[in-house]
């Protein structure tokens, strides 16, 4: 079964991912990084390259290329939920949780990380990362079988919570097969 995170652009989904790794013993696999290996260069050139509709075909390429029966948690891109066969899969092999975080510490992240590694920030500029926010925020919603407020709670809150709904969600699927 596989846990997956979704969630915007520095919601904490690498983090989490990291921290429940250690915690769970799990392997983990971080989408965008499995995309950049692929790939063989970063995700702004297949941006600025190939533009986002080719990055979000490499991203359910790499995605379907994952082994649905391994036991993993994996840290997706913030925009995986645009293309429903993603979410499809990851709704297929296990649980979804959605890291819901509020724009100002969203912005307050990215703005504290201005190294050109997410190409969205300097394609759309604030306003128009703030609107791809509200716009993506429904599909979120949609696809998540639960939702954490990651403004909330610390690092350590959050994995135990999720790995806690993570549980409750296996066992309850486990009882409707029977």
């Amino acid at each position: 079964m596989w846990t997956s995170f979704i969630g915007f652009m520095a919601s904490g989904k690498s983090t989490l991912t990291r921290r429940l790794q250690t915690t769970t013993n799990r392997p983990a696999v971080s989408l965008d990084d499995a995309i950049v290996t692929e790939a063989g260069r970063p995700i702004p050139d297949i941006f600025t390259t190939e533009g986002e509709d080719a990055f979000r075909a490499r991203e359910l390429s790499a995605l379907r290329s994952l082994d649905p029966a391994r036991n993993l948690i994996l840290d997706t891109g913030g925009g995986i939920v645009q293309t429903p066969d993603a979410v499809a899969i990851l709704r297929e092999r296990g649980v979804i949780i959605w890291l819901d975080v509020p724009w100002d510490v969203v912005r307050a992240r990215l703005k504290a990380e201005e190294d050109g590694s997410r190409p969205l920030v300097g394609m759309l500029g604030w306003a128009g990362l703030e609107e791809l926010f509200r716009q993506r925020r429904p599909l979120y919603a949609a696809a998540a079988d639960f939702r954490l407020r990651g403004g909330d709670m610390d690092a350590d809150q959050l994995a135990r919570t999720s790995m806690l709904r993570s549980l409750i969600w296996e066992r309850r699927r486990e009882a409707a097969g029977r």
